[in-house]
């Protein structure tokens, strides 16, 4: 695709790493400023929530609360559009949750959440990557750890039958998923697509569209691109000058027929979006 087909919307927004659609067409966003931004149709943009830290990735539960992954006080909040939180998760299994990066809502009514590192200071992992990430399942209440071992645990989600959860594993510069067996818990990880993704293919965050494509951000490459159902890479869009993307950190799915894909970024303020071959698939707070 051509860099001309995307347009931009909302405004004065830091650090929309996590963004997600409504069936109204409104957007919520993640700020690195405590809080969430909440982006009109027309583009009005205002912010509600007092959740510090700083939010990453958001996901939308079937109560229509945004859940965030609090990547910088380690927790896990559930925000009212009243802009009213509680927190979900801090600790699973006596564990201290450091680094929530990315919530998924299932259709059972279950919460995944990445946990990217036991690191307290996050660039550590970065710079010298240790198997520490996790997953963690929220299911009536319990937090219970069903994934272990990962290289800074990224971006996650469901297939569109749930038989499987996708990680980002953005240190080993590839997608792993795990067959989710009835009670919950997961058998071994298998690596899906290429590995590595690229010299620069270090993946963020992660969603399927409706013809079982996987998509995916790339904020070093600073592009996006999917994994075919077969797991052959398919690049979309790459920016190497920055002129619309900003280090791609998440993609969600919406407007008319879900056949909008909307881009959250490390460096943006506002939000990129671009028409997309194959809706996305549904997610639980969707309607149509």
């Amino acid at each position: 695709m051509d860099l001309s087909i995307v347009r931009t919307i909302g405004s004065g927004i830091a650090r929309p790493e996590g963004v997600m659609a409504l069936d109204n067409g409104t957007l919520y966003t993640a700020d690195a400023r405590g809080q969430c931004a909440r982006i009109q149709p027309d583009g009005h943009t205002d912010f509600f929530g007092d959740l510090g830290g700083v939010p990453n990735g958001i996901c939308i539960d079937a109560d229509d609360r945004c859940i965030v992954a609090n990547i910088g006080n380690g927790q896990v909040q559930a925000l009212t559009a009243d802009g009213r939180h509680d927190v979900l998760l801090t600790h699973a299994q006596g564990r201290r949750m450091r680094a929530p990066n990315f919530p998924f809502a299932d259709s059972k009514g279950r919460l995944w959440v990445s946990n990217s590192t036991e690191h307290e200071e996050i660039d550590a992992a970065l710079w010298n990557p240790t198997p520490d990430g996790s997953v963690v399942l929220i299911a009536n209440g319990n937090a219970r750890i069903v994934a272990d071992g990962l290289y800074f645990a990224n971006g996650l989600t469901l297939d569109a039958s749930e038989e499987y959860l996708y990680v980002a594993q953005t240190m080993r510069r590839n997608i792993v998923r795990y067959r989710i067996l009835a009670d919950g818990a997961l058998a071994a990880p298998e690596v899906f697509g290429p590995s590595p993704l690229g010299p620069l293919g270090l993946p963020d965050g992660i969603a399927f569209d409706d013809a079982g494509n996987l998509w995916i951000t790339f904020p070093r490459w600073n592009a996006i691109g999917y994994l075919t159902p077969a797991g052959a890479l398919e690049m979309v869009l790459e920016d190497p000058q920055h002129q619309v993307l900003k280090r791609p950190a998440n993609i969600c799915f919406g407007g008319p027929g879900r056949a909008t894909a909307y881009i959250g970024s490390l460096d943006g303020t506002t939000i990129p979006y671009f028409p997309v071959p194959w809706p996305g698939m549904r997610l639980v707070h969707q309607q149509r």
